[in-house]
This record gives C-alpha cells, sequence and structure tokens, in this order.
C-alpha cells in the first residue's frame, strides 16, 4: 500500500499528518516542480456527503480572503485517482497553537510578548474576515497556526475555512459548527445539549469564541470548566448562562460541587498586572451571554487597537524588589505616568523618585513631553523606583508552587507520560522563579550603585553651590569693609563724630 498521493503540481505523504477534522485531514506535502514544502487539506467521504454548495464554500471563501493573518491559498487542485479536490496552503511550521499551548513550558498561559503577538494578529485577521463579511464558526486554538518568516519573525494566522460562510452585520444563520468548549452558549444549547431551541445566530458567535481563545492563551485553561469536563454538559451551559456579567471564569472542582467564579485572571498566568488591566475588560466583554450587553465587532476592533497602541515601561520598583510594566499611552504626560506608577505600586507621585540612566528621569523626558518620547526599557534596563518616605525593603512572598507530581510504582505509559508533562510543567515554573529572582538581585545591585551616582552627583552640586557662595560672601565682605572705610574717610574729612558708624559689622553679624 503506498502513502504517497498527489495531485498535479504536489505530492504529499499520509503518514506525514498536521491535522485531523470531522471531514478530512491536513498533510505536509511538497512542490513538484521546486521543492517548496507545502500543507495539503484532503477530505473524507463525509465530507463528500454534504451538500455541494457547503463543500465548495471552504474554496470560495480562501480565494476571497488575503491577508498576511490568514493562512494563504496556493491552489486547489483536483487529487489523482479521482479522489476529490484539495486545498494547498503555506505551510506553518510552528505548529498550531493548541499545540503550542500543551507544551509544559506553557502550562500556565504564553508570556507576555506572545500573549500581545496572538492578540494582535488574531485580531487583524477577524478583522479582515468581518470587512468581507465573512464569519469563521470555528475559531479556537487549533485553528490559529504559527508561521516563521524568512527573516525570522512570529505571524500568527487564521486556519481551517471549512465552517466560514459569508454573513452580513445583522443577518442570522441556523446551522450549527463548532468545538463545543468554544461554542457561544446558544450554539451549545443546539449543538451539544441537542435541545430543539428554534434561535438563529449572528456574526457575534465568533466574538464569544474569540474570548474563550484569548482566556486560554492568557492562562493556559478553559474559562470555563465543569468537573468531570466534556461529561458534564448540563453544569458547562449552567456556568455559561449563569454567570454574572463581567465574570470571566468558572470552575466547578469537586462532583456537584458549587462554581468558584471570578473576575479577574488568575495569579499563576504569565501575564503582567499592567496588561492584565487591560486584558480583563476586553474578555469581560467578549464572554457576556447578554446579546445585549455582548460587544460588537467595532467595538472589539476598537479596544484591542486601544490596547496594542499602549507600550510598556519597565520599572523596577527597589521596595518591593518587583519589576512592574506600566502601558502609557503615547499621549501620556509625566503627570499621568506617574499616576499609572501609583496605581501599581502605591507610591503616590509627590513621593517617586524614578531614575533612569544615572539621573533623574523627569531630567530626561520633562514634564510636557509625550511618553512616545521616553527612552526605550528593557526588563534588564528598566527604570528604577524609590519611595522617599520609605526606605525599607520588603519582598513580596511568592505563591506556593505547584506540587510535583509522584510517580506510582506501577508502570503505565500514558500516566506516566501526564505526570513526566506536570513534572516539566512545574519545573518551568522554578526555572522562571529563579530567573526573576536573580534578575532582581540584579535590579537591586544596579539599583543601589545608580543611587549612589544620582546621590553623589547631587552632592557634588551641593558643594559647588557652597563654594560659589562662600566665594559670593568673601566678596560681599570685601565690599562692606570698602564702604565702611569710606565712611569713615567723609566722616573724617566733614569732622563728624559718630561711634555708631564704627560698629565692628563682623561682630555684629557674628561672622
Amino acid at each position: 500500500m503506498s502513502f504517497l498521493r498527489g495531485s498535479t503540481n504536489y505530492v504529499w505523504c499520509t503518514t506525514s499528518v498536521l491535522g485531523k477534522g470531522a471531514t478530512g485531514a491536513v498533510f505536509q506535502g511538497i512542490n513538484r516542480n521546486n521543492g517548496e514544502p507545502v500543507a495539503v487539506k484532503t477530505f473524507n467521504q463525509l465530507s463528500h456527503m454534504r451538500p455541494h454548495d457547503v463543500q465548495v464554500r471552504e474554496f470560495e471563501v480562501l480565494k476571497k480572503v488575503k491577508h498576511e493573518n490568514i493562512v494563504k491559498l496556493l491552489a486547489i487542485e483536483e487529487e489523482q485517482e479521482g479522489r476529490g479536490k484539495v486545498i494547498v496552503m503555506e505551510l506553518c511550521t510552528g505548529g498550531s497553537l493548541f499545540n503550542i499551548l500543551d507544551d509544559p513550558e506553557n502550562t500556565y498561559g504564553l508570556q507576555e510578548e506572545e500573549f500581545l503577538l496572538v492578540l494582535e494578529h488574531l485580531s487583524a485577521g477577524m478583522k479582515h474576515l468581518r470587512d468581507n463579511n465573512l464569519v469563521h464558526r470555528d475559531l479556537k486554538p487549533g485553528n490559529i497556526m504559527k508561521f516563521i518568516s524568512s527573516d525570522g519573525l512570529t505571524i500568527y494566522k487564521l486556519t481551517d475555512f471549512g465552517a466560514a460562510r459569508e454573513l452580513e452585520e445583522d443577518q442570522q444563520f441556523m446551522s450549527l459548527y463548532g468545538t463545543e468548549e468554544y461554542l457561544h452558549p446558544d450554539m451549545y444549547e443546539r449543538a451539544v445539549l441537542r435541545k430543539p431551541v428554534g434561535k438563529t445566530f449572528g456574526a457575534t458567535v465568533d466574538l464569544w469564541s474569540i474570548g474563550v481563545t484569548l482566556y486560554h492563551v492568557a492562562t493556559g485553561n478553559l474559562p470555563f470548566r465543569p468537573f468531570g469536563g466534556r461529561r458534564n454538559k448540563e453544569t458547562m451551559y449552567y456556568i455559561t448562562t449563569k454567570k454574572a456579567s463581567g465574570v470571566i471564569s468558572g470552575i466547578q472542582t469537586s462532583e456537584n460541587g458549587p462554581i468558584d467564579w471570578c473576575r479577574d485572571l488568575p495569579k499563576n498566568c504569565q501575564l503582567s498586572a499592567g496588561l492584565k488591566k487591560l486584558v480583563t475588560p476586553l474578555l469581560a466583554g467578549l464572554l457576556e451571554v447578554d446579546s445585549q450587553k455582548i460587544w460588537t465587532f467595532d467595538k472589539f476592533f476598537t479596544e484591542v487597537t486601544k490596547a496594542l497602541t499602549r507600550k510598556p515601561v519597565h520599572v523596577y520598583h527597589i521596595n518591593k524588589a518587583q519589576s512592574v510594566r506600566i502601558y502609557v499611552h503615547p499621549d501620556d504626560v509625566y503627570s499621568d505616568f506617574q499616576a499609572l506608577v501609583h496605581e501599581q505600586t502605591e507610591i503616590t507621585a509627590e513621593n517617586q523618585i524614578i531614575l533612569f540612566k544615572d539621573t533623574h528621569l523627569i531630567s530626561l523626558v520633562g514634564e510636557g513631553n509625550p511618553s512616545r518620547t521616553y527612552p526605550q526599557t528593557e526588563l534588564g534596563c528598566p527604570m528604577l523606583l524609590f519611595s522617599k518616605e520609605n526606605n525599607n525593603v520588603v519582598i513580596v512572598a511568592d505563591s506556593e508552587l505547584p506540587k510535583f507530581p509522584s510517580f506510582p510504582n506501577n508502570v503505565s505509559v500514558e500516566n506516566d507520560a501526564t505526570l513526566a508533562k506536570t513534572a516539566c510543567s512545574v519545573g518551568h515554573v522554578c526555572k522562571r522563579r529563579i530567573e526573576r529572582l536573580s534578575m532582581c538581585s540584579k535590579l537591586t545591585h544596579d539599583s543601589v550603585r545608580m543611587f549612589n551616582i544620582v546621590v553623589g552627583d547631587e552632592l557634588t552640586r551641593v558643594i559647588s553651590k557652597c563654594n560659589h557662595l562662600k566665594q559670593l560672601a568673601k566678596e560681599a565682605e570685601r565690599m562692606v569693609d570698602a564702604v565702611m572705610r569710606g565712611q569713615r574717610t567723609v566722616h573724617n574729612l566733614l569732622g563728624v563724630k559718630s561711634t555708631a558708624s564704627f560698629i565692628n559689622w563682623r561682630v555684629s553679624f557674628k561672622l
């Protein structure tokens, strides 16, 4: 049996599986003419049983879209031996976002810079779809691919448009598509619970899926988790439909147990407090079951643009030995920056001493200049924050480390693999903590050095001023002596006798 299959210009091996779905599979292949690696999507018998207009819909959608953040269509060809059409696309060598999140390093979500990249690219791809009146209807990490460009840059791209279709802003649809954990509750009710409700759905169902996806990317977990997972479907529906407005997660940790509701991202996710402040309202607007309260696409795109416009300023808070990121708007001035620093550190503006590059920050940036002109900072080269009213250093206690699993004596490949993955994720948490503490040690040393330099410079200026004032005092002394001598001379010429005029002024002023 041959594992090689092909079309006119492409060939692929059925053992090189990139992904599988309900209606087909994606294989890695090559261009027969130039050897270029590609991804080839083939369709199974179930797919061919669908109505013809549904079968060709994916081809039509892919032909219509052309955007950096959507997987590029290379060709649509007939497979040899009459197996039907295949879709040939650019190969995303970084794999799917789902596989990236499955890596033990990302058990608690992606790092901040990578999360922002996903947010930017996902919203840009979705905006292109909406500009073309398209809905995806199966948004999830598994359908977001990581593409590495020739210059080494990471680009995230939307893929799998098997469920996509044209839909105007005010249009509705009734057909059911999607993956249950990412489905809007109204679609979940019909598709998963099989309830015969006569609801129709609009383009905003994609917004709910985006919200679940972004929460997953930020934390490494789904936002709504009933005990027992998929088998507890009624509880899943209850969690998503009964949560209060603004709640972004609901977790059940025991059979028939209570739901732990939360309006904030968990502490163990890798996003900074500054970014959490921007992302949390974004998630709350997307994960809104009330059709009157859920955001529109325009609102989503606007808020994402606002969030991405803000740039992080790295600040090291010496009193807590803690690195913070202050997300400033390009038009913010120094007082706005100080207010944001106050929010995260509780040091009021009048008590802040902010140093950078061996001097006071205010002397570098000025009070009225916008933050877009501020110097670039990095985690290892931040601005240093001191408090005028507090000289103590109180290190913030770390959260408890996740427990390292214990391996049972009996050998089970599946269980041991799961335990090994957990052990690796704990190892990565320990590694990040050690790196953070090492960085804090370095920055504390840098803070002391810079503070000494700044204090030394200020003392030098004070000494210089003192010497200048001493010189002025000596000049004034000589002038007073000259005046006194002149006064005595005049009095002698006029024959005036006045003992008061000859008071020793040095004694009087105790000089």
